[in-house]
């Protein structure tokens, strides 16, 4: 599911930027389309999440990274005369930001509403390290793929596509680490949970036996009074033992020596 989650998220994201190439539309128009395909994606993983707590947090982080996102891709969208006067610094720091956001904003949501240990968190570090290796080789050296970026004409289907597979690999590098991690947290987390309840049945097996025990030994007293029950046996006397010499001896008196 998992896995098909993300390859729906890229060829979306693929058809939906050649479908806005393709088209021509304005500014605006592309800029508003454009969040389509990353804000259904936050639906969809915040439904899969896994409890209630992870789809209250999932939903506001995503909107929140979706939106400065937004707002950080917002200067290429305007007119160029109100641009025109901009340091080239800015332009490259809002371009590289938006990368940022997008990549990031992913892992972060992916991560929130799948992640199962705590040991998930010790990968962020490396992780990030990865989306800031991927935002630097994005912006400065993505290739064309074959592309002729000065014609100003519509770009091939084959461009967004290796654009889009392009950035999604450092996405997934970085998802396969905390998911690594979150596996090593799996493995090494001790089994209460998965104890609690079989000590549970057993205790209940104890007192179901226990019960079956005390109904089993008591006494139907509607039976006894059909049935009286007969006293036992009165006890025999212990019988003499079987020595030949206790039959001979004599029982001696007092005064038999007199006689």
């Amino acid at each position: 599911m998992s896995t098909a989650i993300l390859v729906a998220f890229t060829v979306a994201l693929v058809m939906s930027l050649y479908a806005l190439d393709s088209a021509g539309t304005d500014s605006w128009a592309r800029f508003g389309a454009s969040a389509v395909v990353p804000f259904v994606f936050l639906l969809i993983t915040a439904a899969w999440a896994r409890s209630g707590l992870r789809l209250a947090l999932v939903l506001p982080v995503g909107l929140l990274l979706l939106a400065l996102e937004r707002v950080a891709i917002l200067p290429f969208y305007l007119d160029s005369s109100v641009i025109a006067d901009w340091n080239a610094r800015v332009l490259e720091a809002a371009a590289m930001a938006n990368i940022a956001l997008f990549d990031s904003g992913v892992v972060i949501v992916w991560s929130i509403a799948r992640r199962r240990s705590a040991a998930t968190w010790l990968g962020v570090i490396p992780a990030a390290g990865v989306l800031s290796l991927g935002t630097w080789a994005i912006y400065f050296h993505q290739p064309d793929f074959g592309a002729d970026l000065t014609s100003g004409g519509t770009l091939p289907l084959g461009y967004h596509v290796g654009v889009v597979t392009f950035e999604i690999a450092f996405v997934l590098a970085a998802i396969l680490i905390l998911w690594a991690c979150d596996g090593i947290g799996l493995a090494t987390r001790k089994p209460r949970a998965a104890g609690a309840p079989a000590a549970a049945a057993s205790v209940e097996d104890h007192r179901a036996t226990q019960l079956y025990r005390t109904q089993a030994h008591q006494i139907d007293q509607r039976e006894t009074e059909r049935y009286p029950v007969s006293p036992p046996p009165l006890a025999q006397p212990p019988r003499r033992p079987d020595d030949p010499s206790f039959r001979t001896t004599q029982i001696r008196r007092p005064g038999d020596e007199q006689r």
